[in-house]
């Protein structure tokens, strides 16, 4: 069984059954005799979330994937909204460095606040492959710029257009046919005139977060962590980018896969170059969104 209840430590509150996602512990009274335990109908729909545990006032909670590792005290936040909102509106995608290596330590900070994302499903199953040497860097950029060339190649192709339609699906082809495609047609010519590479910007280093390809939520696991990964990079005046045309050169192309010990029944859907910024931004972009709207019954 997943989750377990201490009954000499458990005082059947009841709040290990409320904020269970599937409400698997249940509280129930028999006479003067109120208890908690688990459902039976319900115990294998456990998501591993840990909140029963994370919650229980006593500590009589016990789940089976947590089991010989501590759960710290919460302590409170002592970041007021405006320094949040602040931090935020300030924060720039970086596509720009310098030519300074990221040091590990700021790296594992990154890590750290990565795997304390939250997850759609409670299951720990997000990796990271960290590359920060500039022999790998510089291999993964030859592969990735030679699989987007055999790309372009083929949309050309009326044949092999058709085929690479109908495998993307439609909203993907047009995404690649209208939007990253005729950007990478420069990328390439200026990347085989060794002008630039625009595809990893010449960053010290890249973050990649892959899981699962079954995982049910795997995608936005990756891009949560990947997303608590950029903000404590701020913190620690390292700029960061999300990049989206690494991801699916490592899902499709063996050698990449190979390059990162990528294994076979997982797949990259984040990625993020990183390194220190060499030019600061000295304004904020105006933003804002297309539509804010409260749904009400009330009229």
């Amino acid at each position: 069984m997943k989750v377990a209840i201490d009954q000499e430590l458990c005082r059947a509150c009841g709040i290990c059954g409320e904020v269970c996602p599937r409400h698997i512990p249940v509280t129930s009274t028999d006479g003067d005799l109120r208890m908690t335990v688990i459902s039976p109908e319900r115990a294998h729909l456990c998501m591993e979330c840990g909140h029963c545990a994370a919650v229980c006032p006593q500590g009589a909670v016990e789940v089976e994937c947590f089991r010989g590792r501590e759960f710290e005290t919460v302590n409170g936040s002592e970041i007021e909204s405006e320094q949040l909102l602040s931090f935020v509106r300030e924060r720039r995608s970086v596509r720009r460095y310098r030519d300074e290596p990221v040091p590990r330590e700021i790296i594992d900070r990154m890590i750290h606040a990565a795997k304390s994302s939250p997850t759609g499903t409670g299951s720990m199953t997000t990796g990271i492959v960290v590359i920060d040497d500039r022999e790998s860097l510089a291999a993964l950029s030859e592969l990735v710029y030679g699989m987007y060339e055999g790309l372009e190649k083929g949309l050309k192709n009326p044949v092999a257009r058709f085929f690479i339609r109908r495998r993307a699906g439609e909203k993907r082809f047009r995404t690649l046919r209208d939007f990253v495609m005729p950007g990478m047609h420069w990328y390439l010519r200026w990347y085989r005139e060794g002008k630039s590479n625009e595809v990893l910007r010449d960053c010290p280093a890249l973050m990649l977060f892959h899981s699962p390809a079954f995982e049910p939520v795997g995608e936005q696991n990756c891009l949560l962590a990947a997303f608590h990964a950029v903000l404590m990079a701020r913190t620690m005046d390292i700029g960061t980018c999300f990049n989206d045309l690494i991801p699916p050169a490592c899902n499709r192309d063996p050698e990449i896969r190979k390059l990162i010990g990528l294994p076979d029944d997982r797949e990259v859907y984040a990625g993020i170059t990183m390194g220190y910024p060499k030019h600061p931004f000295r304004r904020i972009v105006p933003r804002e969104l297309e539509e804010v709207r409260y749904v009400s019954t009330d009229r």
